[in-house]
């Protein structure tokens, strides 16, 4: 499973899906960028465009092994998970 910090490339979201990289990706300019944050010990946090376009931390979620995303307001699941692109289809956000 995906651990670190990942970022939005809406430019190739497809079907439904929401495509992410990683930071260091050649993105487009674009005024701001969401994106998540996984971390080892099966939470993850959002991360909302904020002031300044920043990245700012959204409330906290948990993920399993299975690639199922389960959030306050929502669920997802992982779909594709490569080293240099992951794919998410999000539900009820």
């Amino acid at each position: 499973m995906p651990t670190g910090r990942w970022t939005h490339s809406f430019e190739e979201d497809h079907d439904g899906i929401s495509v992410y990289r990683h930071d260091d990706f050649a993105f487009p300019p674009a005024r701001g960028r969401r994106g998540v944050e996984f971390r080892p010990d099966g939470t993850f946090v959002p991360l909302q465009i904020g002031r300044g376009d920043a990245p700012t931390p959204g409330p906290p979620g948990r993920w399993d092994t299975t690639g199922r995303l389960q959030l306050p307001d929502g669920t997802g699941r992982i779909v594709s998970a490569a080293p240099d692109r992951l794919e998410i289809a999000w539900q009820d956000q």
